[in-house]
């Protein structure tokens, strides 16, 4: 693909264009503060919508070898949709609201009994939600989980009754946005059962909506420390180092976190934001990570096309970087920012045609 030459004046024009863009859609910090063009409030509108996306077990460990049942519930009652795994478990759903739901699996009569699994999904962004189900044999009423799974402590731990009521109670503050009240009841919780694991990764999640990054930081640490193989713990921690800009360090414990369970679209964007943001920049493996993000996390993760857009004006592949926009505004086109992407491409392509007149000139 040949690149085109832009100045460097029209170079930085794009970029901080596109560094808006990109805060506004993730709610990130970005490298940089571009002023907010006159009229723009600086934030996204609409709630956020999730995705989850699960792979399905057979009692033997086995992956399924034909398609299988699967009902999305709200854990107050109600279904909230109905799909078909593929033929080797994969299922999805999307355009989830923030909810606590629940995931049946109903049984076959023949192989495994009826089966569910909860999750808790939420968030003031759009993410990207995994769960794995291992079906229960239906004479046994054991699952077999496959040997190749990293199964963390935070799945095994026997916590009592009374730290788990407290988490709990946490859980719906934190779902309110009362993430101040949340926080004392995660401590509670944590006072009764030090090693609480579920509760040390929620009391640093809370710490960052709070904006107390150092306190988010001890919470994440702990956990680590006592399940190095926590690997949810190790993704939050390198999203608030990305966000306090200290990369190097965000990159361990993403890359840590990707070799226990590479699975999580969100490490793998993050580990491609401080690549790109570290000294020497490794864009080449900056954008594999992106792309992986976007593989994983499917249209709900759309918004990191235009991080691929920062990429490769930054590394002046000004065509590839067109593209991304394009794409972007193909897979959602009434994005909040469409309209603001539209005209960012259009002074894109404007200024590389530009560029290709004078280069044809003698």
């Amino acid at each position: 693909m040949k690149l085109i030459s832009l100045s460097p004046r029209h170079l930085l024009r794009l970029y901080a264009s596109l560094l808006l863009l990109t805060t506004l859609v993730s709610g990130q910090t970005p490298p940089s503060n571009p002023p907010t063009p006159p009229g723009s409030s600086g934030r996204s509108s609409g709630p956020a919508t999730h995705t989850i996306r699960g792979k399905i077990f057979l009692p033997s460990g086995n992956l399924p070898e034909q398609r299988i049942r699967v009902v999305l519930e709200l854990s107050t009652g109600g279904i909230a949709g109905e799909t078909f795994s593929d033929s080797i478990g994969n299922f999805e759903f999307r355009n989830l609201p923030s909810n606590s739901y629940r995931i049946t699996v109903p049984s076959d009569r023949r192989l495994y009994e009826t089966t569910q699994e909860m999750v808790e999904v939420f968030g003031n962004i759009s993410r990207t939600f995994m769960v794995h189900i291992y079906l229960k044999d239906i004479n046994s009423g054991i699952e077999v989980k496959p040997k190749n799974k990293m199964i963390s402590v935070a799945e095994l731990q026997e916590v009592p009754k009374a730290a788990k009521k407290h988490y709990e109670k946490g859980l719906k503050l934190a779902k309110e946005g009362k993430s101040q009240e949340a926080v004392a009841l995660f401590q509670q919780a944590i006072k009764l059962f030090p090693d609480y694991l579920l509760a040390l990764n929620k009391l640093g999640e809370q710490y960052m909506a709070l904006n107390q990054p150092a306190e988010a930081e001890a919470a994440f640490g702990r956990a680590i420390a006592v399940d190095s193989k926590f690997s949810v713990a190790r993704i939050n921690l390198g999203i608030l180092l990305v966000n306090l800009k200290r990369f190097d360090e965000a990159i361990e414990h993403l890359e840590a976190a990707n070799r226990l369970d590479e699975s999580y679209p969100m490490a793998h964007l993050f580990l491609g934001l401080a690549l790109m943001e570290k000294q020497p920049v490794d864009f080449d493996r900056a954008e594999r990570e992106m792309n992986r993000a976007l593989e994983l996390g499917g249209q709900a993760l759309a918004y990191v096309r235009l991080h691929l857009f920062n990429l490769n004006i930054r590394r002046q592949s000004y065509d590839k970087a067109a593209w991304q926009l394009e794409t972007y505004l193909k897979e959602i086109p009434n994005a909040p920012n469409a309209d603001s992407v539209r005209a960012t491409l259009e002074k894109v392509k404007k200024l590389i045609a530009q560029n290709s007149e004078q280069v044809k000139k003698p």
